[in-house]
């Protein structure tokens, strides 16, 4: 009887061993099938914003800590890195191209007096197919309205603002990117090319 308990007890444990194992190696395997390379154009390093005589503000950097750190709500990343602007573009890749940010102030008819004004921001994302065909995704975010003179003395929220457009309107190109069609595919693919 001790004998029967001890051999039960042992294929129990090795049962359970086993599929423990083969959930790990089920959830790596989606994992790694789930993996992407990102790349961003390597000019988003120094890309900047021009809002006064000898003031600048950064949006490529604000676009790529965006990237970096929203991309993992939608896909396991592999790598981020930059893309050299004579680097060709490889299969099974999604690029961070540009990034722009568009204001403008606004004043009450015929009056110099502010009524306020808006940023909006646009990005441009490249999916490069399997096979190489490249799709050009758009990401653009709602305009965002202050009631403050852009980078004036009294003003704190601009630069806030921008990035908030700018994360939003990266939000919504990786949206974009996950909802098309062939993307589960996209996925596999760039885990064979990753073999």
């Amino acid at each position: 009887m001790k004998y029967q308990f001890r051999l039960a007890s042992a294929m129990f444990c090795l049962l359970a061993n086993c599929v423990a194992t083969s959930r790990t190696d089920f959830s790596q395997i989606d994992r790694s099938e789930k993996s992407l390379r990102l790349q961003y154009a390597q000019e988003l390093e120094t890309k900047v914003l021009k809002v006064g005589p000898s003031q600048e503000i950064s949006i490529g950097q604000f676009a790529l800590q965006s990237l970096s750190n929203t991309s993992p709500r939608y896909f396991s990343v592999s790598s981020l890195s930059p893309l050299k602007s004579n680097d060709p573009l490889e299969p099974g890749v999604i690029v961070l191209r540009k990034v722009q940010v568009d204001r403008s102030l606004e004043f009450e008819d015929g009056t110099t007096k502010f009524r306020h004004a808006t940023f909006a921001s646009i990005v441009e994302f490249l999916v490069i197919s399997p096979l190489g065909e490249q799709q050009r995704i758009l990401g653009h975010s709602e305009q965002i309205i202050s009631r403050t003179i852009p980078f004036s003395a009294d003003d704190k929220e601009s630069k806030d603002k921008i990035a908030t457009s700018i994360q939003s309107a990266i939000e919504e190109g990786l949206r974009q990117i996950v909802s098309l069609e062939d993307f589960p595919s996209f996925f596999k693919s760039q885990n064979m090319f990753q073999r």
